[in-house]
């Protein structure tokens, strides 16, 4: 029995899970379809303190922030993205942080 795939929702670490799908070509990211599954259940409640990794607004407020510790690989706090990860996220913020 192998293991079950990764969803949105699930704990697993961010190195294993898998990354969003990317935007067909000449579609924009958006938070909903290629950016809030990048954030696991257990991201969400770590940060809950301070800002919602699933809302959109949230995420948009603060992703600077977010992206500045994606970067230095101290976010999230159980190891670092894989650099495809936080590229997407970073295109994301560049293009405008679309819903």
């Amino acid at each position: 029995a192998g293991a079950a795939p990764a969803t949105a929702g699930d704990d697993r670490d961010a190195a294993d899970a898998p990354v969003p799908s990317a935007p067909a070509a000449g579609e924009p990211l958006s938070f909903e379809r290629h950016v809030r599954g990048l954030f696991r259940a257990g991201d969400r409640r770590s940060m809950r303190f301070a800002f919602d990794l699933w809302d959109h607004a949230d995420v948009r407020t603060h992703a600077d922030a977010i992206l500045a510790r994606l970067e230095a690989g101290t976010m999230p706090c159980d190891g670092a993205w894989r650099p495809d990860r936080i590229a997407l996220f970073a295109r994301w913020v560049a293009d405008g942080a679309a819903p």
